[in-house]
């Protein structure tokens, strides 16, 4: 294996996060950089965000077992899908953002791909896909419990321009009351993603020019 050929897949792996926590940084920075909702996309963002990760691991448990055909799979995979439909569905009425579903549905047809692809999964790749998975509720919920417990300045997201957000400034949720902490929440979360993405695409391909001559 090359070890270059390691290293920039694991760049490829991190863009993505690092493009996603550079546009919660320029939100920080300027709410309204993106238009005059950036702020509320950003929190609409994280809430999808938290479906994907709790998703993924059904997903993956469902995709990846090994004593069911391929159909089952595909059928377990729909009918989970179901019930995150039900859910995301209220959320998307409340805020009037429809595209939480097409996020979902994203989800969704990336797994059966690989089901579809993956006849008789690998125990290896569902071991990473799971780790991966695990990491990933690791960073969520830390990321949310800093910023929750931290003080967290608002830097360009002042009480003055809080009212055009188009939240409920009078809300009892902490993500609208102080949008300032779901915003430094993705910066958070996905910059560590990032950063985790990049320590495993180097660490991988360490070990794999150690083990090959």
């Amino acid at each position: 294996m090359n070890r270059g050929g390691d290293r920039y897949g694991g760049i490829y792996a991190a863009l993505p996060d690092a493009v996603t926590a550079g546009g919660f940084v320029a939100v920080w920075a300027s709410p309204f950089v993106f238009g005059p909702l950036s702020v509320k996309s950003a929190m609409l963002t994280m809430l999808v965000e938290f479906f994907l990760v709790h998703a993924t691991g059904f997903f993956t448990a469902f995709g990846s077992d090994r004593d069911a055909s391929r159909l089952q799979r595909i059928a377990m995979l729909l009918g989970l899908s179901l019930f995150y439909v039900m859910m995301i569905s209220a959320f998307a009425w409340s805020f009037h953002a429809w595209w939480l579903l097409l996020a979902f549905g994203w989800l969704l047809v990336g797994k059966i791909v690989w089901v579809v692809q993956n006849p008789k999964p690998d125990a290896d790749s569902t071991s990473r896909q799971m780790a991966a998975w695990a990491g990933s509720v690791v960073l969520f919920l830390g990321g949310c419990f800093l910023t929750v417990a931290a003080d967290i300045p608002r830097w360009g997201m002042t009480a003055a321009v809080q009212p055009r957000f188009g939240l409920d400034m009078h809300s009892s949720g902490l993500w609208e009351s102080q949008p300032h902490r779901v915003v430094a929440f993705g910066v958070v979360y996905f910059g560590l993603s990032c950063v985790a993405k990049l320590v495993y695409g180097f660490v991988r391909g360490r070990r794999q020019s150690v083990s090959k001559p």
